[in-house]
């Protein structure tokens, strides 16, 4: 195995994928990748084409290494579709084990943020991202969490209901949360008397 080969073994880039250049900072760590497969299908017609037209730089944020925040620094090639009946003339090759299309940050790392914003929340994950090496904000971290799918509802055995107000010395409305797992039920208004009859049992 060669020394490019093991680097991206090292940093668990998918096959395929060789690291050019590693450039590590005070803060930040630089790595140049490019993909080395001689082909790309058309995500059109999905033919293979060795034709390379181009490329371009592109930059993706992945996970902390010894507290610095990592950036690829991406070679992206663009190909040639070899299908003369394809409408897609010119495109650029996905790299779908490392980066979506149009991303700015590898899955992994977008699975991590999640994680901490559904422990810790906006503010806080926040602050325990910096402290990893991961440069983010509350507004970015929320904006993950909401890419996730709704939790599987389960039936609610046991309600608690309080009552709330947006105003002093006013109640507008009631909200109840399922014990069992502190997943907010329902909000309703007016408060918890027509609150209850609506959702009382039998």
């Amino acid at each position: 195995m060669g020394s490019k080969e093991m680097l991206s073994s090292v940093f668990h880039f998918p096959a395929g994928i060789t690291i050019d250049s590693i450039d590590p900072g005070a803060n930040e760590l630089v790595i140049g990748i490019a993909c080395d497969a001689p082909s790309m299908p058309c995500p059109q017609c999905h033919q293979p084409s060795f034709r390379i037209h181009g490329h371009y730089h592109r930059t993706v944020a992945d996970l902390p290494c010894a507290g610095r925040n990592v950036l690829l620094l991406l070679t992206v090639r663009k190909f040639v579709c070899s299908t003369s009946s394809c409408p897609h003339k010119i495109f650029t090759e996905r790299l779908p084990g490392l980066v979506e299309s149009y991303g700015r940050m590898t899955p992994r790392l977008i699975a991590l943020l999640q994680a901490l914003g559904l422990g810790a929340g906006g503010q806080l994950g926040t602050r325990q991202a910096e402290r990893s090496g991961i440069a983010t904000t509350p507004s970015t971290l929320l904006r993950h969490l909401m890419q996730l799918p709704a939790p599987m509802i389960r039936a609610v055995r046991v309600l608690g209901v309080d009552d709330f107000a947006w105003k002093k010395r006013q109640v507008n409305a009631s909200h109840g949360i399922a014990t069992s797992t502190s997943f907010p039920f329902c909000l309703q208004h007016p408060p918890t008397s027509v609150f209850l009859l609506k959702h009382q049992s039998g």
